[in-house]
């Protein structure tokens, strides 16, 4: 496996134990705070990261391995979580979830060959694509996130002096 590749993946196989250490000591204010109005808290953006593990990132290099060039869906991420299931949402369930459906991913991704790597897709916002450059996406859309709870918890501190 190159190294590119290999670091990339070791991001996914860390974002569960980070997202766990961000969120360990929130109180649900914390949790649901939003630091302005269109934002996501960050319990919203658990449940999307489990959402988007489940139904997109997984599924779309799926779609790429077993299909000839794809064209894969674009999803309207605001109407999606306006009508998700919010019944698991509290932060055990949301890390719990992630925990299980990122391993699944990962499971995957040790699976495919230099030849699966090098598949592709098309998407609307994003283009051609292969699941190399896809796992790319994968990644920085973690860190996205990361950024965007570390964010989330300072906006509160700061809030709450």
């Amino acid at each position: 496996m190159n190294t590119n590749r290999a670091q990339l993946i070791a991001t996914l196989e860390q974002t569960h134990g980070v997202l766990a250490e961000l969120t360990a000591s929130l109180s649900d204010g914390a949790l649901d705070f939003r630091p302005g109005a269109e934002e996501w808290s960050t319990r919203e953006i658990l449940a999307h990261l489990v959402d988007d593990e489940m139904f997109v990132m997984r599924t779309r290099v799926e779609r790429m391995v077993k299909e000839e060039h794809p064209t894969l869906a674009d999803n309207d991420e605001k109407k999606w979580h306006s009508h998700r299931n919010t019944s698991r949402d509290a932060v055990s369930e949301l890390l719990h979830d992630f925990a299980i459906q990122r391993a699944a991913s990962l499971n995957i991704l040790t699976f495919l060959s230099e030849e699966d790597w090098a598949r592709t897709g098309f998407h609307p916002g994003y283009g051609d694509f292969t699941v190399e450059k896809w796992l790319e996406h994968w990644a920085e859309h973690d860190l996205v996130h990361i950024r965007q709870i570390e964010q989330n918890n300072a906006a509160y501190t700061a809030s709450q002096r």
